[in-house]
């Protein structure tokens, strides 16, 4: 039985667009924020709101990729050691981003450098899984 995981390109220039508006909008606030502990200007607030919105439209595109792509890859025990890897990370980050809103004040600080930290690791897998899967697309045909 031969069937491709690979995400249709609608969907997935959508899901990269998304990816791309979260790692710049993380990276911007992060910078600015936590390592030039610059005061908060209307437009870095805006930039962390965007990144929230983001945020939540890629857990819905998580659940659909869930849904597809994650279980035909299961199925056909593809590129599964980057992708349970690129799931990981996901769950990490909503639980962390969960966490800077919802969690004791003493905890906030290693929650934000956590968050932080798994986006950074999130932002270059994505790449690898990406690849990675391409690789092993071709190489079995």
């Amino acid at each position: 039985m031969s069937f491709s995981i690979k995400i249709p390109h609608a969907p997935r220039y959508f899901l990269y667009s998304i990816w791309l508006i979260l790692s710049f909008t993380g990276l911007y606030f992060a910078y600015f924020q936590d390592w030039q502990m610059q005061d908060p200007s209307d437009f870095t607030v805006n930039i962390l709101k965007t990144h929230g919105i983001a945020a939540a439209i890629f857990l819905l595109i998580l659940g659909a990729l869930l849904a597809v792509h994650i279980q035909l890859a299961f199925k056909v025990k593809r590129n599964l050691i980057t992708g349970i890897s690129m799931l990981s990370l996901m769950i990490l980050l909503a639980l962390t981003g969960t966490g800077l809103y919802y969690s004791p004040e003493e905890w906030h600080e290693n929650v934000k450098w956590g968050h932080i930290i798994i986006g950074l690791v999130s932002i270059c897998w994505l790449p690898i899984h990406i690849l990675t899967g391409i690789y092993q697309r071709k190489s079995k045909t």
